[in-house]
């Protein structure tokens, strides 16, 4: 296409390839999309790289936060387990004779049925706590207090007579000695003062059947003096949630069904406790930490403790529980010298704790397996 125009007579002709049609034209869209697109490019990789700066920051100042947090966290737990009263327990003086619980931490947790340590406590409890990193368990196996044991000095005698006679020593040394423990380390526990510990936490939750409620309101309420702490009778059996005193209370009875189901339900109010601490406000667990450590006694060190908990906290264990005798362990009740007495084949007891532990023969979970489906 062409223009003419007429100057003076003269008729001219202008090419359109000579000039385009616009000096816009010169630039094409092409060059202002690449234009435009080397902009777009450079803007993003500005506001990532500001992003990740800010994004290192971040993760630096909630590291930073957390590193406080857990040295803190160190320091106190550590300064406060110092406080726990602490008692070192004989090595050469514990009756171990065998070797088959290596790898296998087992404690004696003793619950004194005294307001006092003193010589007249006797252990009303006897529990082996039992840190099984093997199969990621915690274990409680309870011994009945009325067991017919040999303990070194005094003869044939009922197991919790042995914390009298010779305190966390020989108590440790008399379960060692006629079951194979291999216990190193104790802890005490005087069960009046826990009821304190449990209306702290705000009560326990507990299942109370017909004749332990008949029992508890009747005869265990009434004869048992806390002092200054509130032990109202219940109201009714079933599931509910119970005072520190009459948590205790609960599992002090004994005459419904014997000391067996005596040491079950001392593991039943251990059990509930641990359940309500994961609950609890987490801002009163210091304090809750400070009232359990004041009314210990025990032969752990601090280091000890802190990785024990440490593991527990962070691998969430399975709770199982054994009771000694039960049904595969009979035990009869004597009355021996005049006094009442729970007698029973110590050695296959000692079988049953270590197919309990180690999870073999009985307890292994081919056995388990084979005992339900026998069941169904």
């Amino acid at each position: 296409m062409s223009n003419k125009y007429n100057i003076n007579g003269f008729e001219i002709k202008m090419s359109d390839e000579l000039y385009p049609e616009s000096p816009k034209d010169i630039y094409s869209s092409s060059n202002r999309d690449i234009s435009s697109h080397s902009s777009n490019r450079k803007t993003p990789k500005k506001k990532k790289r500001k992003k990740k700066s800010r994004l290192k920051r971040a993760i630096l100042v909630v590291l930073s936060l957390l590193l406080v947090f857990c040295i803190g966290f160190y320091i106190y737990g550590y300064s406060l387990l110092n406080k726990i009263e602490r008692k070192p327990l004989d090595e050469s003086d514990l009756g171990i004779s065998t070797s088959d619980y290596d790898g296998i931490k087992n404690i004696a947790l003793l619950g004194l049925d005294t307001r006092a340590d003193d010589n007249t406590g006797r252990s009303d409890a006897n529990v082996i706590l039992t840190i099984d990193k093997r199969h990621g368990k915690i274990k409680l196996t309870s011994i009945a207090r009325d067991s017919r044991m040999a303990i070194a000095g005094h003869g044939m005698d009922k197991l919790t007579h042995a914390y009298a006679y010779g305190k966390s020593q020989l108590s440790v040394k008399t379960l060692n000695q006629n079951l194979g423990l291999e216990i190193t380390d104790y802890v005490t526990m005087n069960f009046f003062e826990l009821a304190r510990i449990i209306d702290f936490m705000g009560g326990v939750t507990l299942d109370v059947d017909e004749a332990e409620f008949k029992e508890l309101n009747s005869y265990v309420i009434p004869t048992t003096d806390f002092g200054d702490i509130d032990c109202p009778k219940l109201e009714s059996s079933g599931v509910q949630e119970l005072n520190g005193a009459q948590a205790v209370c609960y599992a002090r009875i004994r005459h419904t069904d014997g000391d067996i189901e005596r040491g079950n339900r001392q593991k039943e109010v251990l059990t509930a406790m641990f359940a309500k601490v994961k609950t609890m406000n987490p801002l009163k667990l210091p304090e809750l930490a400070s009232m359990v450590v004041e009314e210990c006694q025990t032969s752990l060190s601090t280091n000890d403790i802190i990785s024990m908990g440490l593991w527990a906290v962070l691998s969430s264990p399975e709770f199982e529980q054994l009771s000694i005798p039960n049904d595969n362990v009979k035990g009869v009740g004597k009355t021996i010298g005049g006094a009442w007495c729970f007698v029973y084949d110590l050695k296959k007891a000692e079988q049953e704790i270590k197919d309990f532990i180690f999870e073999e023969n009985y307890y292994s979970p081919e056995e388990v397996e084979k005992r339900l489906e026998e069941q169904s």
